[in-house]
């Protein structure tokens, strides 16, 4: 594919990890200093130097692991538990609301690194962590603590969701045309392929290229030919089936991958996904077949495109 060889950037999911490694190593520190030097003199300071010893383990465990929200998730609920249960052991109120602290601070983190479903079950386990634990600790802990460290848990949860989940839609969509710039394109077809791979299931992809665009671009200048653009990078998105996905891959070069559809269907897909556009297009398609990888399918939709093209141009030569 032109330009197909470049993979996809920094995976988030890997910087995620990272940050949270991060995070359980300070929390391990500041945890081992709670014990031995502990607020109270009567605190169990064993428990917290178990507690940051768990911590250790944690990070340990989430970097043997595969990258995963899975793992993600399950370490960061871990260490929610583990931290609640030694909140339990808390004789000060401010240690409770120290912790409560930490709580939110893992509810903002699920939120920023974590899918919303996923975020919003750490978010229910942050919550049920700060009020079991105020519930059971021996310091003397006012309800209105519990309320209202529950409430900054949740609407700051919720607030970095949506941010972050704005931030995420900008940075991986091409604003022009709403299709999925580059990066993120190919970080989804390196999902999505080796899944059809081991499933067996059909999979087509379509690679379209908009005939003669410098033409275009001097009869009805930059902004026309973008307003064109975007009208039929808006066809082809309506026209989607369910699963399917487009990708800007170049200037007027767009990919579309079309689970569950065989080189028959995605051919016919092709066709008739933009009838009523001004924009002329050549379209070359490739089914996946089981010795595919992202590259040579890509590659096969490419090699395909061009044959479409040269006909095209033979064809209005001979006109």
């Amino acid at each position: 594919m032109r330009g197909g060889q470049e993979g996809p950037g920094e995976d988030p999911e890997v910087s995620a990890r990272d940050h949270l490694v991060i995070g359980l190593l300070v929390m391990a520190v500041v945890t081992a200093l709670g014990g031995v030097w502990p607020a109270d003199p009567y605190s169990p300071t064993q428990w917290w130097l178990v507690v940051s010893a768990v911590d250790v383990v944690l990070c340990s465990v989430l970097l043997a692991l595969p990258v995963h929200q899975r793992s993600t998730q399950a370490v960061l609920i871990a260490g929610i538990v583990v931290s609640a249960v030694l909140v339990t052991t808390c004789r000060t109120a401010q240690g409770v609301v120290v912790f409560a602290l930490g709580f939110v601070v893992a509810g903002q983190f699920a939120a920023y690194a974590l899918e919303r479903r996923r975020a919003a079950v750490v978010a229910g386990v942050v919550v049920a962590a700060i009020a079991l634990s105020a519930t059971f600790a021996p310091a003397p802990v006012h309800p209105v603590i519990v309320v209202v460290s529950s409430a900054m848990a949740l609407l700051s949860s919720w607030l970095m969701a949506h941010q972050s989940g704005r931030l995420r839609q900008q940075a991986r969509t091409d604003h022009l045309t709403g299709a999925l710039n580059r990066g993120a394109f190919y970080d989804r077809v390196v999902d999505v392929v080796p899944r059809a791979l081991r499933t067996g299931a059909p999979l087509s992809v379509v690679a379209f290229d908009v005939d003669d665009f410098k033409v275009v671009n001097d009869r009805y200048g930059h902004l026309g030919a973008d307003d064109l653009l975007a009208e039929l990078t808006a066809a082809w998105r309506a026209a989607l089936p369910p699963a399917a996905f487009l990708g800007r891959v170049g200037g007027d070069e767009f990919i579309v991958v079309l689970p569950g559809r065989d080189e028959d269907a995605a051919r016919r897909w092709a066709a008739g996904a933009a009838p009523h556009v001004a924009l002329s297009t050549s379209a070359g398609v490739a089914s996946l077949g089981p010795a595919d990888s992202v590259r040579s399918l890509l590659d096969r939709a490419d090699a395909d495109l061009f044959v479409a093209k040269d006909a095209r141009r033979t064809v209005a030569g001979n006109v």
